[in-house]
């Protein structure tokens, strides 16, 4: 399974066409949105972005971020629970908007947005990622990541060159 991992869009009309662009490159499985996604950009573009993520095809695994509301859930078309595990290739991940902190096993992934800055390591035998922003960075690089197998991988999301990654083990 191939998934894409993104945060903070914010309905930014510049970070939906890197989204957009990012799918087709990459051709990811499955999605990973890590909340703040229709609201706090400044082009309106929240309509748009509800429209095209409403009508993905791909199965969209998302957490609700401190600017998304309960109702954004209809427009979407996908639940945007605080947080949600799930287990893929061995591995147990949490997602979450905001970097959760607390006891995590041997060879857990955290995934986290919120900060709107990219992030990869590896912090006693626990994993975390934050893909940066998408829509709104804040580190000078629009942001995506990919996760395949036991492959984390951070990307520049206007050049898709790949800035770092860790193997899972």
């Amino acid at each position: 399974m191939k998934y894409l991992v993104f945060s903070d869009l914010h309905g930014s009309e510049k970070g939906l066409w890197l989204l957009k662009e990012a799918i087709e490159k990459q051709r990811p499985e499955a999605l990973i949105c890590l909340g703040d996604i229709l609201y706090g950009a400044y082009d309106g573009a929240a309509k748009s972005c509800a429209d095209f993520l409403s009508n993905l095809t791909l199965p969209i695994l998302g957490v609700r971020g401190n600017c998304d509301f309960s109702s954004d859930e209809i427009a979407l078309g996908f639940s945007l629970p605080p947080f949600r595990t799930f287990s893929y290739d061995g591995h147990t991940f949490h997602l979450a908007h905001v970097q959760p902190y607390g006891l995590f096993q041997k060879g857990d992934v955290v995934l986290f947005g919120h900060s709107h800055r990219k992030t990869l390591h590896e912090e006693g035998d626990v994993f975390y990622l934050n893909p940066g922003s998408i829509g709104k960075p804040r580190d000078g690089a629009y942001g995506y990541a990919i996760i395949e197998g036991k492959h984390l991988a951070l990307f520049d999301a206007e050049t898709h060159e790949e800035l770092s990654s860790l193997t899972l083990e």
